[in-house]
């Protein structure tokens, strides 16, 4: 049997033990992943996963459960146990229905079959010269941590409201962490990397340029303490927002009143040069898709146009207890017991964030700093408070900028504040973004932030 048969298989039987509605998902994933560590090849491993989901509704009870077995046995014995569990379950009086079909988009530059055919040996080769690349730049540089990963994943969901639908796609990435040593000072931890869904790899510019930025983060230079424009650049910017704004647009969130953000669509929380768009259907979008993990069309969503908040991120469960519609950002794995994406229920997460890029270059956005700081990564931002927006972050690295250049690298220093105060004090947008995780975003400057130093 195909994928899409034995799901048809698992609907069948659940059916068939009494659920009134049924949801089956089939995720596969194959990776081949080489691991970097001090400068050795640590691991190579070649991994392949695929299991099955099985969702059952009866009269507003929910049932769940799961196999990596895809055998036509253990699919039956999976949807008759997800059945049984429904009947077990409490009501859920906010249970509507399962997803309805729908049409799909057709999203460009996710799929490339040159990517399946990629060797573990191949991948061995691209560590080697991202290695080589980083210490032929200057002999100071170690390369501490990275490696080279590519994977093929498939998509297949069914539904008994109509739903059928399979998509897949390709994920490439060359990543290099670098420390650089002087006889005076040690550089914080410099990270580079190049992620794509087509085949596209850069492994020599990815060495080089982690290995740039040791060498310019160990001319450590005084941290001036007080209030400054600071230039993020999007490395920093993602993290801050990933752990403060981020949950205060989920529409579970917003729901349960712990987002800020409640009631407050179409009034201005942002300056009116920032736009937000959820985009999961970016060509080439790292999180882009035809389809979420429970078969609501992929789209792209507005949450902030010129500052004004627009809207939040749904799935099908949240967006019809709101009387909405799914704004497909279903999304299966994670949480604290490290289960396989199959093996969990949905949830609401972001797809490709993309900020609305300005028209300044990257010089032109140091010279308006004049005297601040520029600020490429921080650490800590996951200890940020998501219902207040408050963070706390220590900056790694860092550099100082005065008259309109970068003087030296700084070393203790952090940025304290408030997001909600962040976005509104954004004074200049550069011209180009890059996708990192969740979000495609340029470099910004933020009028005034509060610099703490040692």
């Amino acid at each position: 049997m195909n994928y899409i048969e034995l799901c048809r298989e698992a609907m069948k039987s659940a059916t068939a033990a009494g659920a009134q509605e049924v949801e089956a998902l089939i995720i596969s994933n194959q990776s081949i992943s080489v691991e970097i560590e001090r400068a050795e090849i640590k691991t190579c491993v070649d991994v392949k996963d695929v299991g099955m989901a099985v969702r059952t509704i009866t009269h507003g009870k929910i049932g769940f459960a799961y196999t990596n077995m895809l055998e036509k046995r253990e699919i039956n014995k999976t949807a008759i146990q997800a059945a049984n569990a429904s009947k077990a379950s409490l009501t859920d009086k906010n249970w509507r229905h399962l997803p309805e079909s729908k049409g799909y988009p057709t999203v460009k530059q996710t799929y490339d079959e040159r990517i399946t055919k990629f060797t573990p040996d191949e991948a061995v080769i691209m560590c080697q010269k991202m290695m080589t690349s980083a210490t032929e730049f200057d002999k100071r540089v170690l390369p501490a941590f990275g490696g080279t990963q590519v994977s093929t994943e498939k998509t297949v969901c069914l539904n008994s409201h109509g739903v059928e639908v399979e998509d897949k796609g390709t994920f490439f990435i060359n990543v290099l962490g670098t420390m650089a040593r002087s006889e005076a000072q040690v550089s914080p931890m410099c990270v580079e990397f190049k992620a794509t869904r087509t085949y596209a790899p850069e492994p020599e510019w990815v060495g080089s340029e982690a290995a740039r930025l040791a060498i310019e983060s160990i001319n450590i230079g005084k941290a001036e303490a007080g209030k400054f424009p600071v230039l993020l650049d999007p490395f920093a910017l993602q993290s801050i927002l990933r752990f403060t704004l981020i949950p205060s647009i989920r529409g579970d969130i917003v729901f349960r009143g712990r987002s800020i953000l409640k009631d407050k669509i179409g009034k201005r929380i942002a300056g009116k040069n920032l736009t937000i768009y959820d985009n999961g259907i970016l060509p080439g979008g790292l999180r882009s898709g035809k389809t979420d993990m429970e078969g609501v069309p992929r789209q792209k969503t507005p949450v902030l146009e010129d500052g004004l908040l627009q809207g939040f991120l749904y799935d099908n469960y949240w967006a019809r207890l709101e009387g909405k519609e799914s704004t497909g950002n279903a999304n299966r794995g994670g949480g604290g017991l490290q289960l396989p994406p199959y093996g969990t229920l949905p949830s609401i997460n972001p797809t490709n964030m993309m900020i609305k890029t300005g028209t300044a270059r990257d010089d032109e956005l140091i010279q308006e700093v004049k005297n601040g700081y520029y600020v490429r990564n921080v650490q800590g931002a996951h200890q940020s408070n998501p219902e207040t927006g408050e963070f706390s972050v220590a900056l790694a690295p860092a550099w100082r900028i005065l008259k309109g250049e970068i003087v030296h690298a700084v070393k203790g220093a952090m940025i304290v504040g408030n997001v909600y105060n962040l976005i509104k004090k954004i004074s200049a947008l550069g011209k180009a973004a890059r996708q990192l995780d969740m979000f495609v975003a340029p470099k910004v400057i933020i009028t005034e932030l509060d610099v703490v130093s040692k």
